[in-house]
């Protein structure tokens, strides 16, 4: 009876340990590890820092995790680094993707998600972008004010 209670124990614990060997690596496969490579054909905001138009690499910011997002432009120059917050979609996209919320010609970047992945990033809604809401909704009239979401397809780097 104790040897089956051990051979027991000791498989649920070799269970155990494969599962989260499982789950770190769908983790990492799903995280921003690997940069985000996107050709961005519009200027845009990042918090309150304006970028014009270009390609660009979105990524982490430290090694460790993806709470800060770099973006970069093609010269490897740091342009912005922002916090972020994690996002989850039931219905994960075969590319990796770039959500910009847009009111007029102004475009906002909202979140940064890696082919496959369930877990993408998302940017808090800036000053900037919480006054051009307003404005929105202050002028029912101006159609082309309302938010609008724009995808962008990016490669991984």
């Amino acid at each position: 009876m104790k040897t089956q209670l051990i051979n027991l124990i000791t498989k649920i614990t070799l269970l155990n340990a494969m599962l989260l060997v499982t789950l770190v690596a769908s983790a990492q496969g799903q995280s921003l590890a690997y940069k985000v490579r996107a050709n961005i054909p519009f200027d845009f905001t990042v918090g309150e820092k304006k970028l014009p138009a270009g390609q660009y690499s979105i990524g982490r910011a430290q090694r460790s995790d993806d709470i800060a997002i770099s973006i970069t432009d093609v010269d490897g120059h740091t342009k912005a680094i922002r916090l972020t917050n994690a996002t989850v979609t039931l219905h994960p996209k075969g590319k990796s993707t770039l959500v910009f919320h847009r009111y007029g010609d102004r475009y906002f970047l909202f979140q940064v998600w890696p082919a496959g992945g369930s877990v993408g990033r998302e940017f808090p809604v800036s000053a900037s972008e919480r006054a051009q809401r307003q404005l929105a909704k202050n002028s029912g009239v101006a159609q082309n004010l309302q938010c609008e979401t724009v995808t962008i397809a990016a490669v991984l780097q």
